[in-house]
């Protein structure tokens, strides 16, 4: 999978009654459409100088979804905010790529079946464990918007105690999973460009996987509210060089100076 630039390219209702309680601060929420659960991976421990990964682990009944960064045609992001001792930082969130899901008429971006959203925690030279702990204690407050034919908005609280001492690994595959279904970065290439072309976007990418090479590719813009997500659109290759025309939103609010993209096979 694949980030455009520019032309740059990296390569790549009520609210929800929480079964169990979101005011226990435990780190699983239940509700009838999910299970969200805050897990870690630090199998060195924790201390200054290493990145510690957190995520939220959403397991969705079936027929149900949450949204990626840019939800498409309607539809929210899954909003993460975290507390945190001093001397540890949250980063953002690793997305990792999305579905395409029509929805009548319109189409959104998102995830269905079970998805991780892996943050990196950082710690620095200042943090301290708490007096008498070998903990490192992360509250998340998390809200996430899940549709079937409707949407619920919903949200919690989560704590979770890592061990300073000794390794957490236990979700080291699912962690594993969701880097490797990130977009990772290719060098930008001569002849990439991303342009409006009338009523559509025109995108000439350069320097793709050898193996995607004739073969049709999804594409997913990280800017919302450009393109007309449901519509048809055009791809082809000449050569080594892949060609789209993407409709441009009749309601468009957006014009962007830079849109990344994520391409995938």
């Amino acid at each position: 999978m694949c980030t455009l630039a520019g032309a740059a390219l990296a390569c790549l209702p009520a609210q929800a009654q929480l079964l169990g309680g979101a005011g226990a601060a435990g780190s699983v929420v239940t509700t009838e459409q999910v299970r969200a659960e805050l897990v870690a991976q630090a199998p060195d421990g924790v201390s200054p100088g290493k990145t510690v990964w957190v995520g939220l682990q959403i397991t969705h009944k079936p027929e149900w979804h949450t949204y990626w960064k840019n939800a498409g045609d309607s539809g929210l992001p899954t909003q993460l905010q975290w507390t945190l001792p001093d001397g540890v930082t949250a980063g953002d969130i690793q997305w990792p790529l999305p579905r395409k899901i029509p929805i009548g008429t319109l189409a959104n971006y998102g995830y269905k079946d079970t998805v991780l959203l892996p943050v990196p925690l950082t710690i620095s030279p200042q943090f301290k464990p708490a007096l008498l702990s070998d903990t490192l204690t992360v509250t998340l407050d998390a809200a996430w918007l899940v549709c079937k034919t409707e949407c619920i908005p919903e949200e919690g609280r989560f704590t979770l105690q890592i061990p300073t001492r000794s390794s957490t690994a236990g979700h080291g595959a699912a962690f594993d999973a969701a880097w490797r279904a990130a977009p990772t970065a290719l060098a930008p290439a001569p002849g990439n460009s991303l342009a409006i072309d009338g009523r559509a976007i025109r995108l000439a990418v350069h320097g793709l996987p050898a193996e995607w090479q004739g073969r049709s590719l999804a594409f997913f813009p990280e800017t919302p509210e450009v393109i007309e997500t449901a519509a048809d659109w055009q791809q082809s290759w000449d050569g080594a060089v892949w060609t789209a025309r993407v409709p441009l939103s009749p309601q468009r609010s957006n014009s962007p100076q830079v849109m990344p993209v994520v391409l995938a096979l």
